[in-house]
């Protein structure tokens, strides 16, 4: 649901994080309030870290080599050939742990070792920013954390020598993110191998979502080889290998049960489904289902919602039909999920001033086969080539009233957040069948009010 909310009832109050009823933006038990001013930041003042594990002759040609950074970390194994040790030493400007880069070490005459090579700076400007290497299977990892980006939190680079050259090159990328409070919550992760092209994205289950992992394989054109020391070591700079999938996609490619595609069929002929969920709707050990269907090849309609009603004799009944999903975000990506009795419709889309997403939750009224929307959630988020990144996130609860909006920006690594709460007022209850997802028609839940 919209970032993981839980009812006890058909109208559930509370807030937890962002506004009541919206999933980790709506969540929570008790009576909505504002959150409280967060805490200050608590400054530690911890100790640098530094490697004094290297051997004596790699921190000699270190110093000659990068005479103003300090060593605080680092990893030895057989990258090259197997009969030498190479080491990977990350190094940071003397008096801090960021901008690191990397530098490879070689033995040389004698056994002494030599600096071969080294990367640019990673994640530059970045404070909160940590990288640490690891040397196995003759292959030269990256790690990068990154707990700021909007994108991925942690990628690792590999680098390796091919066949051809022994010049070290990239060779493959992972990237992962977290949950976060998305409104339909998923872990994401990609690999994706720089040698043959190969991805393969993959959503992680959640407490909402406890099916298996589910994974998408696809290939991405090959590039000419990338020089270890000549790459940025930001997402940006692969970003046809790491660029995420919707979650429709993700979706499982068996079959609705004949009744529901017979169902389907005599009430939308031609139309294609593009993306549905099953779960606990109206009632406990119930399953209703929900279906966004495509219109039919060249028709002149738009994506509507439609809701199967489980039946006591096993059956499945038309419900809420809605309007035009799509209608003010052509090609957009509509995913759809029932969990804690409730269902929540998510639409997203990019343009230039970044990703929009407008997340809609219903829940069942007393009256059978009848839905209320009661949150509605809406986020812009943009993020440039450095790093930096902006989200503003709107949360409207229709049943208390309650506003909450966020503005979270990312600069240099420095993450600062504010938090704006207020009244609207309240309209007639407002039901799925016929509902046009139109974040307009909702001026004052939608509307941005707040502008620190």
């Amino acid at each position: 649901m919209i970032a993981g909310m839980h009812f006890s009832g058909p109208f559930p109050r509370g807030r937890t994080g962002a506004a009541v009823l919206l999933a980790a933006s709506l969540a929570g038990c008790g009576l909505f309030r504002p959150a409280p001013p967060p805490p200050p930041p608590v400054v530690h003042r911890a100790e640098l870290p530094n490697d004094t594990g290297l051997p004596a002759s790699a921190v000699r040609a270190l110093n000659q080599r990068f005479p103003y950074m300090h060593a605080v970390g680092h990893s030895a194994g057989h990258l090259q050939v197997d009969d030498a040790d190479d080491v990977a030493v990350v190094l940071a400007p003397i008096g801090q742990s960021h901008d690191t880069v990397v530098a490879l070490l070689v033995t040389g005459p004698g056994g002494d070792y030599r600096v071969a090579t080294s990367s640019k700076v990673v994640a530059p400007g970045c404070e909160p920013c940590t990288t640490t290497v690891d040397i196995a299977h003759h292959l030269l990892s990256v790690h990068v954390m990154r707990p700021s980006d909007p994108d991925f939190e942690r990628v690792t680079y590999q680098f390796g020598y091919r066949d051809t050259d022994d010049a070290l090159r990239l060779v493959g990328v992972t990237a992962a993110q977290p949950a976060g409070d998305d409104p339909i919550a998923h872990s994401y992760a990609i690999t994706t191998n720089l040698l043959n092209g190969a991805k393969v994205d993959t959503l992680d289950a959640t407490t909402a979502d406890p099916a298996h992992r589910r994974e998408l394989r696809s290939t991405v054109p090959l590039r000419p080889a990338i020089a270890f020391d000549a790459f940025a070591f930001t997402p940006q700079a692969l970003a046809p290998e790491l660029r995420r999938q919707p979650v429709s996609a993700f979706e499982p490619q068996e079959s609705l049960s004949a009744s529901a595609v017979a169902l389907l069929h005599a009430r939308f002929p031609g139309a294609t489904v593009q993306s549905r969920s099953a779960g606990v709707l109206r009632a406990d050990a119930v399953h209703d289902i929900a279906v966004v269907l495509a219109p039919a090849a060249g028709a002149e309609a738009d994506a509507t919602l439609a809701l199967l009603l489980a039946q006591p004799d096993g059956s499945l009944k038309l419900g809420a039909v809605s309007g035009p999903l799509t209608r003010n975000c052509r090609g957009c990506d509509v995913q759809v999920q029932i969990a804690h009795k409730a269902l929540v419709v998510q639409t997203v889309s990019t343009d230039g001033s970044g990703t929009h997403v407008a997340g809609y939750q219903f829940v069942a009224t007393p009256r059978p086969g009848v839905l209320r929307l009661v949150g509605v959630r809406t986020v812009l988020a943009s993020h440039d080539g450095s790093g930096d990144s902006h989200r503003y996130v709107n949360t409207a609860n229709l049943v208390t009233g309650d506003k909450l909006e966020v503005v979270e920006d990312v600069t240099h690594g420095r993450r600062n957040r504010v938090e704006h709460a207020s009244k609207i007022a309240l309209r007639p209850p407002i039901g799925l069948a016929g509902f046009a997802f139109d974040p307009a028609k909702l001026d004052a839940e939608t509307r941005r009010d707040f502008t620190p």
